[in-house]
């Protein structure tokens, strides 16, 4: 017995005026979904350029990483809700919900999919609340390294200083470091000759580490702290340079110390040891 396709097509479909209909509210739905959108972006765009121009940064720096979260909560709940007003318009409804039953779609769903994104979203959640890191901070996140350029409900955008936008699902972190809390501390390792004398080595590097910090007072916090033969390796003794700096100020300090040490070193004559392989032969 054939099938009458005629008759399943004006089934599905119905009549041109009802088909015409439906596809007309799909296209309203739609519209609305993306005009609801574009205010919401606009808003919150408008917000976090007025917090941006904040004296307190950290007030500014949680509206906009609120802001973010805002943003693509709402990007999800408006996507949702416009799916299953179409759905519903279009008569699936009762349809698509025997399907799942039937099948346990729903089931295999939550278990392999739904799991993951709930997981990401709560630890999104926990992120937000815990004020674990925000816009703007640079931070590892398990071992990845950059600057949060946006926080969203799922996953957390990296951006690293070679250019790499790196995207992270908030369920799979670990560890959390972040470089922009109170201060950081630069530390630079400078090698030093066994033979050379350490009290006038140390002094040396005293002197240097106390004028660079003098000097750039808007980024160094306090008086270096020298460690005086950190350790004793193979070919030289290690002296540890300490300086307490701004967040996110450690990496320019530490080029500049390491530079001045060099040239300081030059100058006195000093130098910087390196591995060395001693051979004696017997005649």
């Amino acid at each position: 017995m054939g099938i009458d396709w005629q008759k399943v097509l004006y089934e599905t479909l119905g009549d041109l005026t009802s088909f015409v209909s439906k596809l007309i509210y799909i296209i309203i739905v739609l519209a609305l979904a993306r005009l609801i959108l574009n205010i919401l972006s606009r808003g919150t765009k408008t917000a976090m350029n007025r917090a941006e121009k904040m004296d307190d940064k950290m007030r500014a720096k949680e509206i906009i990483t609120a802001m973010t979260l805002l943003r693509s909560a709402c990007r999800y709940m408006i996507y949702f809700a416009a799916i299953c007003l179409i759905i519903n318009r279009l008569g699936f409804t009762s349809a698509f919900s025997n399907i799942v039953t039937a099948a346990g779609v729903g089931a295999l769903v939550v278990s392999l999919g739904a799991q993951s994104i709930i997981g990401d979203i709560v630890a999104g959640a926990f992120i937000m609340f815990e004020h674990q890191y925000g816009v703007g901070d640079f931070v590892k996140l398990n071992e990845y390294e950059g600057t949060v350029t946006s926080l969203a409900l799922r996953c957390t955008y990296l951006k690293r200083f070679s250019g790499e936008k790196i995207i992270v699902p908030n369920g799979s972190i670990k560890t959390v470091i972040n470089y922009s809390t109170d201060y950081n501390m630069a530390s630079v390792d400078v090698p030093v000759s066994y033979e050379d004398d350490i009290d006038k080595v140390t002094e040396l590097l005293r002197e240097i580490a106390q004028a660079y910090a003098d000097e750039h007072r808007d980024v160094c916090i306090g008086d270096p702290t020298i460690a005086s033969i950190n350790s004793f390796d193979d070919s030289s003794m290690k002296v540890t340079v300490m300086q307490k700096t701004l967040p996110r100020q450690y990496f320019g300090v530490q080029r500049d110390l390491r530079t001045l040490f060099k040239k300081k070193f030059d100058q006195e004559g000093i130098s910087i040891p390196y591995p060395q392989v001693d051979v004696h032969t017997r005649s």
